[in-house]
């Protein structure tokens, strides 16, 4: 189609479009029907829509979009029809008057009425006919003059037909059949006149007839061609905004089923903490023996575990409620001045025991000086914890863990924990800062984890502005790289309070 602004149909297209294609009337069946379920198959010769309601939603469609055009032609046709006035006085001069009676006073008169009627409130794609009566009007007016005329003006008048039929047949929008069936009857009106009422040489009829076909046979198949690539492009356009509206309501229930999966993640990961507090305090309790000695030690070492496997299960669920509250836009950061050379040197403490226990060397180095950042204090933890215990865990024994603090080249602060570990392929770099994604091979599938360390690390580092990215090759090694912005470094604290870095 050509190209145009956008009309009344598509305004209203997010709160109409499916009533076109499923208001099948008061007699309608009572299942909904959309593109998808409608028929657009087309009569050949016609091309009507074989389904009524198809037509019906067409028809409404096209009506709309072009109406405007259609009144802009036969208001053109009026002006033309009464200018063309001028060359009767050199033509048909023996029946001017009555010449001019037709145009000014028929033909003008009723095109400009069928226009003004176009306007009332009732009138609509359903009166296309009197629309359409405007094409037939000003060939039939001509078709009079030329019963009327003497010779050779009834001779010459035909061009004038063609003229019309060519105007009215290529820039009419609506109904490629009303345009056809006024052309052919402009084109029987002449045949009888030239025929029956006027005759008219054997040689001039032949001649006006084969001009005459020739010119509403060419209008007649472009018109066809034009409909049939509106019919194709309505046809499109039902069926791409059908699957749009479909896939905006499968949108909109995925995303309620993952604020009710959030939700749910959220409530229960509150609910199972309190247990399990409880539960490590007083495994705690018995594990050293606070207060007295067991009987058998060996109460004491399942007390041990009982609080390993606790604190295990806690900081799954943590990491759970904490990634469920950053989908859901509900974890908000609780920013305060944080030395990050301190903090790490409290969680390298922390990891320092287990490194030893799986025999991993786990250094810590601090290349610049660093300044103090505006952060979260337990959620900078959590990164550095969730990264540690991750390169510790797919480090093979012997192997080695580094962490470096420093400045990037940009003087942004860069966290980077090194290891010496299995390794991820460069194809599931990605894969792995999805929720509860786990590389498939033979280390991970021996280690505990939930797969939610890295998707909550990227979380924690969005809402601080920072970066996290990972750079890796299976059986080398993974390097990952946390970065904080300069709008996050700080002055350290002094008495009088907190001053911003310059």
């Amino acid at each position: 189609m050509q190209s145009r602004q956008q009309g009344p149909v598509e305004r209203a297209t997010g709160r109409r479009a499916s009533a076109l294609l499923t208001d099948r009337g008061s007699d309608a069946p009572d299942e909904a029907a959309d593109a998808t379920s409608m028929s657009f198959d087309m009569h050949p010769l016609t091309m009507g829509f074989i389904d009524p309601y198809a037509e019906e939603a067409y028809r409404q469609d096209n009506y709309e979009r072009q109406i405007g055009l259609t009144r802009f032609c036969i208001v053109a046709g009026a002006v033309i029809m009464a200018a063309f006035g001028i060359l009767d006085y050199f033509i048909v001069p023996d029946i001017l008057f009555e010449a001019w009676f037709i145009r000014l006073g028929l033909v003008c008169p009723l095109l400009l009425g069928i226009v003004a009627l176009s306007y009332a409130p009732w009138f609509n794609h359903r009166h296309q006919f009197w629309l359409s009566f405007s094409m037939a009007t000003p060939g039939l007016g001509v078709v009079a003059m030329i019963a009327l005329a003497d010779a050779p003006g009834s001779y010459l008048y035909y061009g004038g037909l063609i003229a019309i039929i060519c105007f009215s047949a290529c820039l009419w929008r609506l109904n490629f059949m009303y345009s056809l069936t006024w052309a052919l009857a402009t084109f029987t009106a002449y045949e009888t006149v030239a025929l029956f009422i006027n005759p008219q040489p054997h040689n001039v009829l032949i001649n006006n007839t084969a001009f005459m076909l020739l010119g509403i046979a060419t209008c007649s198949f472009l018109t066809y061609v034009h409909e049939r690539q509106m019919r194709s492009a309505f046809v499109d356009h039902a069926r791409l905004r059908s699957e749009r509206e479909r896939s905006e309501e499968l949108l909109e229930k995925s995303e309620s089923a993952n604020r009710a999966k959030n939700d749910f993640l959220a409530i229960m990961s509150h609910e199972l903490r309190t247990p399990l507090n409880a539960i490590i305090g007083f495994s705690e309790i018995i594990a050293t023996q606070m207060f007295g000695p067991i009987n058998n030690e060996r109460y004491a070492d399942y007390a041990t575990d009982i609080r390993n496997s606790g604190s295990h299960l806690l900081s799954i669920i943590n990491d759970i409620l904490d990634l469920s509250k950053a989908e859901a836009g509900k974890l908000e950061l609780d920013e305060d001045a944080l030395d990050p050379v301190e903090a790490l040197n409290q969680t390298m403490r922390m990891f320092r025991p287990r490194a030893g226990e799986l025999k991993i060397k786990l250094t810590f180095r601090v290349r610049d000086d660093i300044p103090w950042l505006l952060a979260d204090h337990r959620l900078f933890n959590q990164v550095v914890i969730n990264l540690t215990s991750n390169a510790l865990k797919f480090t093979p024994e012997g192997g080695q863990v580094g962490v470096e603090l420093g400045l990037s080249e940009i003087g942004e602060l860069e966290l980077k924990i090194e290891d010496t570990g299995i390794g991820i392929d460069q194809t599931d770099v990605e894969r792995v800062f999805e929720p509860f994604v786990q590389v498939e091979n033979a280390m991970s599938r021996t280690q505990q984890g939930t797969g939610l360390g890295l998707p909550l690390v990227r979380k924690i580092m969005a809402l601080h502005g920072g970066d996290v990215r990972l750079e890796s090759s299976k059986g080398t090694g993974t390097s990952v790289y946390v970065t904080f912005p300069r709008s996050r470094f700080v002055d350290a604290p002094a008495e009088d309070g907190m001053r911003w870095a310059t």
